[in-house]
């Protein structure tokens, strides 16, 4: 009888370890084996990293990949696109998604449905690409899978190529963005100049005259002999009336020499300050009014024009392009799966649980006794 239940325990026994273990093993070496598709991985690293640090300097590798100057958020946009929807549609329009990673439907797991969604399409993708992130460097590696290795490669390039169009699009947006206002400035200060020189030469033109400042300066100049010349004939007609009666046809003729300098002197002064419009006095401020708004205007220009260069440069300095430190390579052999440690790891899987399930009998059938 005891023998009996011996034996019984024991083929209870095996057929739970053939239950547990054999057959959920076999099960998965099958699939392993003969359903699991072979897939072939391909990798790049990338950086991204501002124009003025392309050079390598002699702080080494470090300043060559931007450790200290790279923006980890530039890392992370870069990273959100290329596992966006954007980047999977466009990708999807070039490489067929459905029909590349459907072949047979074997495979089951790996496979995706040829009647997939686009929700499914985008989730399956995010399992067959992977962008990982240096936090020290803030290299991203990018990681393609494809069931061929040309697949896997092409796919990576792809990737890489639509990466450095969206940094040099975005670069490109916010240098835009920050030279829009500076150049709006420069070509004002343009306008405002242009116009400042025109109103000097439409004065100019309108008056018939060049400078009325220095216009002023030649009358001065005229008033100034003229009131030498006065003086000179004073003197004289003082000289005259010392030995003669001022009725003396010499005194008379001197006078009326004097009388006309006077005139002279009188018409070249109201040319200054006559109260009548168009004097020289008048001109001249309003020529220098003018002047004065034509070279405030060219400083603004000059001004704004050294603004914009130097916003130009920083722009420029502060430019972004995508490195690649790694190119994507073609695989010879597939990655995945790695038969080896799917097995062996499932096995042990299976042990476990099985020596849990034989413990957990164990404990039920003490307790029942």
């Amino acid at each position: 009888m005891f023998t009996k239940l011996k034996n019984k325990r024991n083929r209870s026994v095996i057929i739970l370890f053939i239950l547990v273990v054999i057959l959920p093993w076999i099960a998965i070496s099958a699939y392993t084996l003969v359903l699991a598709h072979p897939r072939y991985v391909s990798t790049s690293d990338v950086v991204i990293k501002q124009v003025s640090e392309q050079g390598v300097s002699a702080t080494g590798i470090s300043s060559l990949l931007g450790v200290n100057n790279t923006n980890r958020e530039d890392a992370l946009y870069l990273t959100k696109y290329i596992l966006s929807n954007d980047m999977i549609d466009k990708l999807d329009a070039e490489f067929k998604f459905r029909e590349a990673y459907h072949v047979n439907g074997a495979d089951f797991i790996n496979e995706i449905p040829s009647d997939a969604t686009q929700e499914e399409l985008r989730e399956y993708f995010k399992k067959r690409v992977s962008v990982s992130l240096d936090e020290l460097s803030y290299v991203l590696t990018v990681t393609t899978e494809g069931f061929e290795p040309e697949y896997a490669l092409k796919l990576n390039q792809a990737i890489l190529r639509e990466s450095e169009k969206f940094v040099n699009n975005i670069s490109k947006d916010v240098a835009n963005e920050q030279l829009a206002f500076v150049s709006a400035q420069a070509a004002d200060a343009e306008q405002k100049l242009n116009d400042a020189k025109k109103a000097v030469i439409d004065y100019q033109n309108q008056n018939e005259i060049f400078d009325p400042q220095v216009n002023a300066q030649m009358v001065n100049q005229v008033i100034g002999a003229l009131q030498g010349q006065l003086s000179s004939l004073r003197t004289e007609e003082r000289q005259l009336l010392s030995y003669l009666n001022p009725e003396a046809p010499q005194v008379v003729s001197l006078r009326s020499q004097i009388r006309s300098v006077e005139k002279q002197i009188k018409d070249e002064q109201a040319k200054l300050t006559s109260p009548r419009d168009a004097k020289l006095n008048a001109k001249t401020v309003e020529f220098e009014t003018l002047k004065a708004e034509a070279e405030f205007a060219s400083e603004l220009y000059k001004i704004a024009l050294t603004s914009l260069e130097s916003s130009r440069a920083e722009v420029m300095r502060k430019m972004k392009n995508l490195v690649v430190i790694t190119s994507p390579h073609r695989a010879e052999d597939a990655l995945y799966p790695r038969v080896g440690y799917v097995l062996g790891t499932s096995l042990v899987l299976l042990l476990i649980l099985y020596g849990f399930i034989v413990l957990v009998l164990a404990v039920i059938k003490d307790h029942a006794k």
